[in-house]
């Protein structure tokens, strides 16, 4: 039984419509448009937006409650003229809401709904009741219109049965992405979520979960097959329905089934093109555990350069991205190979040096043997000095002057060519000693990778 109640005064009226016996002892909870939300449809706000809002009953198939609210703003202002003018700005927008009164989704509409009953009322399958009332004062409600927010109050109110348990609804997820072998610690946010009985990613439950409030649950996710599912949660009210906002990708973890050549120089500098699978999310490369500079070809490519070292050995070639880090194997492994001379071309007056490290720092300067028209390769086994860039690319060992310009040939194309020079501060051979000045030709490539071209000269 529905029963409409009216009361008014010459001054002052309310009528209140829709307020079933049924849902009689349940606090009835306003529909509305958040201020965010209806400043955003508006696009005006000049001294607060007031609202009028109308329910039009429950959707389908979802059974949310659904309705249409008026939005209005006055802007004022003095004109080119003089005086004050006001602009009023309107529009009409069409909401859907939840059984909580959150609203699930929101749309401008083109024009004025038409037919629009400020008196009423349905109910749904569960007893739930959505209601108009009107508020009027210093007029008659029969006067009323929804342009006139000062006298005129119309608002919509959703009554839930005594015994009805709203349904979950997911609206977020902290994580999107993770890899195919689980593990991934998610945040769900949305409504109705004390309660939970199970949170499943597809058709998988989560590893595990843990419910922090009705707004809240903390799960991890399983392993399953590489995909994008919605999460659900199930509780005493139903399973949340899916949406664009619930939804999880898992990210097959790369594989790296070859790599060419697979062998450099312990100085690094050595371009390896890496063959697997799911390499396309790279976001990182590592030769034996040191970062190296990459660049991803495909899902089945990436072109990196080794990073320099301090001996030579056999390392593993790893790919990160979401979905994990590749497996190791012998398909993956890179032997360094001894130090092979310094490089580019010298007078048999000149000294050369070998470079190792990148553009981030630290940076190692070898010193070769005195060069000689038959012997241009042999190195020092021991360092000159170690030299550490900032990330402004200026060398801050004392007394060093930084890069300075480009030098004359020498680097390969794509490259830049600097010369650098300063005092060795540590790590003396057999040639040098703490105080000596060196110099030396660089490349730096576009991954950050810098290669010795040549030494231009050792004043001792």
């Amino acid at each position: 039984m529905i029963r409409r109640i009216a009361l008014g005064a010459a001054t002052s009226a309310l009528v209140l419509v829709g307020l079933a016996t049924t849902a009689a002892a349940a606090a009835p909870t306003s529909l509305l448009l958040p201020q965010t939300s209806a400043f955003s449809s508006l696009g005006h706000s000049c001294g607060g937006i007031q609202e009028q809002a109308f329910t039009t009953g429950f959707e389908t198939p979802g059974g949310y409650p659904v309705g249409d609210v008026y939005l209005q703003t006055r802007c004022g202002g003095s004109g080119r003229g003089g005086g004050y003018h006001t602009t009023t700005y309107s529009a009409w927008v069409g909401v859907t809401w939840d059984f909580t009164g959150a609203v699930v989704s929101s749309a401008v509409l083109p024009s004025a709904p038409t037919n629009l009953d400020p008196t009423f009322v349905a109910l749904d399958a569960h007893g739930n009741q959505v209601s108009n009332l009107l508020s009027a004062v210093n007029v008659l409600p029969a006067n009323c219109t929804v342009g006139n927010t000062s006298y005129c109050t119309y608002r919509a109110v959703l009554t839930l049965d005594p015994s009805f348990v709203s349904p979950p609804r997911i609206t977020g997820d902290s994580a999107t992405t993770g890899p195919a072998a689980g593990g991934t610690s998610v945040t769900i946010t949305g409504t109705g979520l004390t309660g939970a009985t199970s949170v499943h990613f597809g058709g998988t439950p989560a590893a595990s979960y843990s419910v922090t409030g009705d707004t809240s649950i903390t799960a991890v996710s399983p392993a399953a097959p590489a995909g994008t599912v919605d999460v659900s949660v199930t509780t005493a009210g139903g399973t949340s329905s899916s949406n664009a906002n619930d939804q999880f990708t898992f990210v097959a973890a790369p594989v790296v089934s070859s790599i060419q050549p697979n062998s450099g120089p312990v100085g690094g500098g050595q371009a390896v093109t890496i063959t697997g699978t799911h390499l396309a999310g790279a976001t990182a490369v590592s030769f034996g555990g040191t970062p190296a500079g990459f660049t991803v070809d495909s899902d089945t490519s990436i072109t990196a350069v080794s990073p320099a070292t301090d001996a030579t050995d056999a390392v593993h070639v790893a790919v990160t991205s979401p979905g994990g880090t590749s497996a190791t194997g012998a398909n993956d492994q890179f032997t360094y190979t001894p130090a092979t001379g310094c490089g580019g071309t010298c007078v048999s007056s000149v000294q050369c040096a070998k470079l190792g490290g990148s553009a981030a720092g630290p940076v190692t300067i070898s010193k070769c043997t005195p060069k000689s028209s038959a012997n241009k390769s042999a190195v020092s086994p021991t360092l000159a000095g170690t030299f550490t860039w900032s990330g402004s690319a200026q060398n801050t060992v004392d007394s060093l002057n930084g890069l300075t310009s480009p030098g004359q040939g020498g680097c390969r194309a794509g490259s830049t060519e600097y010369d650098i020079s300063g005092i060795v501060t540590g790590g003396t051979s057999t040639y040098t000693t703490v105080g000596d000045t060196i110099a030396a030709r660089l490349c730096l490539n576009s991954s950050g990778t810098l290669s010795l071209v040549k030494g231009t000269a050792f004043s001792i």
